[in-house]
């Protein structure tokens, strides 16, 4: 990409933001960092830097839909996201994962069996570095494993990953979308571009991923953890891929759809010709990120697992099948667009009760008892629900509290990372007062 004398706007002065505008200044470009926010280190919050600008770069937390980008579009100007910008200065080969699920685990996965394999691996994207601030900086021989999000791929109209794995399909981030229509669409923008050299690995589970193969070129290689497919699934207690076994699944530190992370990442392995049993020693040393089904504590016999990465609605489904025993949930957050019916149509009948606290907590409980789950109570903050969840287990014999909450965190918290902290915190204030 030429960028030497072009006026770019950069959009957003986050993160990926300030490293798009380094990147766009190294090489040549006159770079101008635009944000809503005028504090921002760097950033102008005047809308007349976009008149005469060449191309806008924009940041994953900025819409394509705000007016003065749109307005940009109809002016004849370029709009690429910070992922595609990063992608057109990088030599290194690339692999993407995508999905509304498990992203960040299955790119720390796919990152280990890299290294483990001798392979110079950098984890970027939403996780780790911004792209931007690591991509002309790799060389040919080096792997860069890229986290891709909706809000990414919805603008990038050139991006061609070596490597592409989609995940899962499931409602997520409709009030940024509009529709499942939409949503599903960016999703199918990393397939897009990838010629008949490049890969694409998808799970043969999900039928809105399986719906998008007519745009795939790229050779196919799918993954189940239901049948055997020509790629990675699961036969006998075992992961294997193409008629080998490789590792035990209860060796691993994967459960219930958590499984299916262990299988994309197995089934790129393969692709890069990976040792199985240098695959295995990964899968089984590997742990999950934090914050994602971790174990947290121990409060008068019952465990506490700490899962707030868990955002969305399917997410929270996916990590109580994955539980051991019995469990109650905690539950809540910010409003938004979940689907909470969908919720307590799809728990396992191993939740016994819930808890609810946060911004939501009342359009969670009116969706349960319209879905007759009325072992729920509410809580105003999360010391309460910690404590009472607990006492709600121990009513009903259960194993273990799973806090899930199924919604983002900005009710309280700047992240989730932050809301994982905070019950952290709660469940060693809790575990002192017993």
């Amino acid at each position: 990409m030429e960028l030497y004398g072009k006026k770019i706007v950069i959009y957003g002065a986050g993160v990926s933001g300030l490293s798009a505008w380094q990147l766009v200044r190294e090489h040549g470009g006159n770079a101008v960092i635009y944000d809503d926010n005028p504090q921002k280190a760097h950033a102008t919050s005047s809308t007349r830097v976009f008149a005469d600008c060449d191309m806008i770069v924009l940041s994953p937390g900025v819409p394509s839909s705000t007016p003065v980008v749109l307005d940009a579009r109809l002016e004849g100007r370029q709009v690429i996201s910070e992922l595609e910008l990063a992608s057109s200065f990088c030599r290194a080969e690339q692999i993407a994962v995508t999905g509304t699920n498990g992203k960040t685990t299955t790119v720390m996965l796919i990152d280990a069996l890299l290294k483990a394999a001798g392979i110079r691996s950098y984890a970027v994207g939403n996780i780790g570095a911004a792209f931007s601030a690591v991509a002309d900086r790799l060389d040919a021989v080096e792997t860069a494993v890229v986290e891709a999000s909706s809000f990414q791929l919805e603008t990038s109209s050139r991006f061609a990953p070596d490597i592409a794995v989609m995940l899962n399909i499931t409602p997520d981030h409709l009030d940024r979308h509009g529709n499942m229509e939409r949503y599903a669409g960016a999703k199918a923008r990393i397939f897009l571009n990838q010629s008949e050299s490049d890969f694409a690995v998808y799970n043969a589970d999900d039928e809105r991923v399986t719906s998008l193969l007519p745009v795939v070129r790229a050779k196919r290689v799918p993954f189940s953890a239901t049948r055997p497919v020509d790629g990675a699934y699961i036969s006998s207690g075992f992961l294997c891929f193409r008629g080998k076994p490789v590792v035990e699944v209860a060796d691993t530190d994967f459960a219930g759809r958590e499984v299916e992370n262990a299988l994309a990442a197995l089934a790129v392995a393969a692709i890069k010709d990976i040792n199985f049993h240098t695959v295995a020693a990964v899968l089984t040393s590997f742990r999950r990120p934090e914050f994602r089904r971790k174990e947290c504590g121990k409060v008068d016999g019952v465990r506490i697992f700490n899962d707030s990465k868990a955002t969305n609605v399917y997410s929270v489904i996916s990590a109580a099948e994955s539980m051991d025993g019995d469990c109650v949930l905690i539950l809540g957050g910010a409003k938004g667009s979940e689907d909470f019916a969908a919720l307590f149509d799809g728990l396992p009948s191993k939740v016994k009760g819930a808890v609810v606290v946060g911004e939501n907590a009342d359009y969670i409980l009116a969706a349960a008892r319209e879905a007759g789950f009325y072992g729920i109570r509410k809580c105003a903050t999360l010391e309460e629900a910690c404590a009472d969840a607990v006492e709600l287990a121990k009513e009903n014999d259960c194993d273990s509290v799973l806090f899930s909450p199924s919604s983002k965190s900005f009710d309280n918290y700047t992240s989730y990372s932050e809301r994982g902290r905070a019950f952290d915190a709660a469940v060693v204030g809790l575990s002192r007062r017993k």
